[in-house]
């Protein structure tokens, strides 16, 4: 007998456990968070940040009330956010609530200057950078199992979970990202009905912010 899954929205209580899912969401394929990156010399570790950030609401990447989580057993197991993004800021952080993160986190002036100079440099100091211009008006996010509860196809229930809250709203497509190389998330998200939609390789990362990354492929889905 299958163990059964229920969806619901998040709420604030449940900002511990999306710190985790962004977490966890951040890592592949490269094991590697890259708020590490930014973070270098501010003494606070990327969970530390991503909490204050959604206790901030400076999450320009969908807000706590935009996360479907996904329970197994009353207990919840994975979450994604499904969002209309932003029409003049297409990067992860709402930087206007930067001073709200720097009170959340006890950042000096210094600190959270030269965090913010560091964030514009990995994104080439432009909020509407080309690589992030969305490719729907309904965009999915920070999507994660807890390593405990993976491979039981929770990612697709909870996917399908998502696209469904993109229909009720009345939204045409959906749109959904992955780092190149992050085969099981690409299976995954075909396995519900994205299509490639449009590929950014390394070369392009290399030659616009001098970086050296894999690039990300975008996909998007037709919800009607």
């Amino acid at each position: 007998m299958s163990t059964p899954l229920t969806t619901r929205k998040a709420t604030i209580a449940d900002i511990p456990f999306l710190t985790q899912i962004q977490y966890e969401a951040s890592l592949p394929p490269l094991d590697h968070c890259f708020w590490e990156d930014l973070l270098e010399g501010t003494g606070t570790t990327p969970l530390a940040f991503i909490e204050a950030e959604l206790r901030t609401d400076a999450s320009n990447w969908g807000d706590v009330s935009d996360v479907i989580v996904l329970e197994e057993q009353g207990k919840p197991v994975a979450a994604a956010a499904g969002y209309v993004p932003s029409s003049d800021n297409y990067c992860p952080l709402r930087l206007s609530r930067l001073d709200a993160i720097a009170q959340e986190l006890g950042w000096s002036s210094t600190t959270a200057s030269e965090f913010c100079d560091r964030y514009l440099g990995m994104f080439g100091g432009d909020v509407k950078p080309f690589f992030l211009t969305p490719q729907a008006p309904w965009i999915i996010e920070n999507v994660a199992v807890l390593p405990a509860a993976r491979g039981r196809g929770l990612g697709k229930a909870l996917l399908k979970a998502v696209l469904d809250e993109g229909r009720s709203q009345g939204h045409s497509h959906a749109g959904i990202m992955i780092i190149n190389g992050n085969d099981r998330a690409r299976h995954t998200y075909e396995s519900v009905g994205f299509k490639p939609y449009q590929t950014f390789y390394a070369d392009y990362f290399l030659d616009q912010f001098n970086l050296e990354f894999p690039g990300v492929t975008k996909f998007r889905l037709c919800l009607n």
